[in-house]
């Protein structure tokens, strides 16, 4: 979601308004520095089954498997990450997706979908690269 704005107001009606085929950009979570070097890119879109570590939140350096995805409240819900209530029954605290990083895909495999965007963004950083070498030796910025 492109932020076109800069006042509080006309952001949170931006998110509260926003199509359903749009809420997948604000699943995208930060890869671990391992999977960085390993895939070249930093970011990927959280899906099901994926495993993943709490950077921030009460649940700090809980790592878990992601049981669901809440698009209508934009939260998660991962495994590991439960309290108890006085009844005795255990429920999932919801976080933000902005608090996780991705540790290891879910799966196998790497599905297809996932490979597209890997082989997308790497197509897309060696297009930049050769553009700033061009620049360079044109004596640009």
């Amino acid at each position: 979601m492109k932020v076109k704005s800069k006042k509080p107001k006309k952001q949170r009606l931006a998110l509260h308004t926003i199509k359903q085929h749009q809420t997948s950009k604000l699943f995208m979570v930060r890869l671990d520095e391992p999977l960085q070097e390993e895939w070249g890119i930093k970011r990927m879109p959280l899906r099901k089954d994926d495993e993943v570590r709490v950077i921030k939140n009460e649940m700090v350096d809980v790592e878990g498997k992601v049981l669901s995805l809440n698009r209508r409240t934009r939260t998660i819900q991962i495994e590991e990450c439960t309290l108890e209530k006085k009844s005795g029954a255990t429920y999932y605290i919801p976080i933000s997706p902005s608090n996780v990083i991705l540790t290891k895909f879910g799966g196998k495999k790497m599905d297809s979908w996932r490979q597209k965007i890997i082989d997308r963004k790497q197509k897309l950083e060696i297009e930049v690269d050769a553009k700033k070498k061009i620049s360079e030796k044109k004596g640009g910025k």
